[in-house]
């Protein structure tokens, strides 16, 4: 009996098979399958096969850079002169002795040449570097020095439109601070179709009407005042020694044009560049020294400084 239970078990699983049976149709492709071994022995192989190409990597680099620790740096002239091979020279290149073997020519060369730009421009090449020439010596808004020692600034530079019967007329208004830094200083106005003659205008008016500014030896005021004009006012007051010009806008320009280091000036009224210029001349045509003081009143100065 026991041998029959063993041939009807063996029938049972050989129908029972996992192999596959072959089939008369066309072949259908199968799914891969991969064991876990497989897979590990290709990641080995990949990582095997990184590391060899970084090993070759490196090996270059430190061939290259033996070849190059013999070499020697390329020196500031080698350099230069394979710029100026594919370039061109630099723009304005300052020639020195090391640099330029004709030095010496070109020095020989700059007084006559100095000479000849200064005969061309009317005036002489230092006072045109300082940008004072001939003419007056105005190239911009900031301050400017002239043959004569004036000092002169634009403050303002307006464009008025006139309204007339054929169309409107386009001019220009300038006001400018003319001063010696010295204890005199000017403002003008000047109106023109052009603002250079319009500025032009504007310095002969300021040079016209200069007003004296009293200093003390310590370049402040001796008292305080205040000026007016239009709807502009003016506060200045004296200062100790360091503390230097505090105001802005005109106020500020015409009290450095006059040579005033230490001072404050403060504008309440209105912001008009020239009205408050005109008060600071205002204020300042106030401004009496002690000396002249004393000598009208008959007192003398001890007693004005009590």
């Amino acid at each position: 009996m026991a041998t029959a239970m063993a041939s009807s078990l063996s029938l049972g699983l050989s129908s029972l098979s996992l192999a596959p049976k072959p089939v008369d149709g066309p072949a259908t492709a199968r799914p891969l399958s991969f064991s876990a071994s497989s897979l590990r022995g290709s990641a080995l192989s990949l990582s095997a096969s990184a590391s060899r190409q970084r090993a070759e990597a490196s090996f270059v680099c430190k061939a290259a850079y033996a070849d190059t620790e013999g070499e020697q740096e390329e020196s500031e002239e080698d350099i230069r002169a394979g710029y100026e091979a594919l370039y061109g020279k630099p723009f304005g290149v300052v020639k020195d002795s090391k640099s330029f073997s004709a030095s010496d020519e070109d020095d020989e060369e700059a007084p006559a040449r100095r000479q000849r730009r200064g005969a061309r421009t009317g005036g002489d090449s230092d006072n045109s570097s300082e940008g004072g020439s001939g003419g007056g010596g105005r190239g911009g808004r900031r301050g400017l020095q002239a043959s004569d020692g004036m000092s002169e600034r634009v403050l303002q530079v307006r464009r008025v439109t006139k309204v007339v019967k054929g169309g409107k007329q386009l001019s220009f208004r300038a006001v400018v601070v003319v001063g010696d830094r010295g204890g005199q200083v000017g403002v003008g106005v000047g109106k023109a179709k052009e603002v250079s003659t319009a500025v032009q205008k504007a310095v002969k008016d300021a040079r016209r009407h200069m007003v004296r500014v009293p200093m003390t030896k310590y370049r402040t005021f001796p008292h305080r005042s205040d000026g007016h004009f239009g709807a502009a006012a003016v506060m200045l007051r004296p200062a100790a020694t360091g503390t230097g010009v505090i105001a802005g806008g005109a106020v500020r320009v015409v009290l450095e044009l006059a040579g005033l280091e230490n001072a404050l000036g403060k504008s309440l009224g209105s912001p008009n560049p020239l009205n408050n210029a005109r008060a600071v001349l205002d204020a300042v045509s106030k401004m009496k020294q002690f000396k002249e003081v004393s000598e009208e009143r008959n007192i003398p100065m001890e007693v004005l400084w009590q």
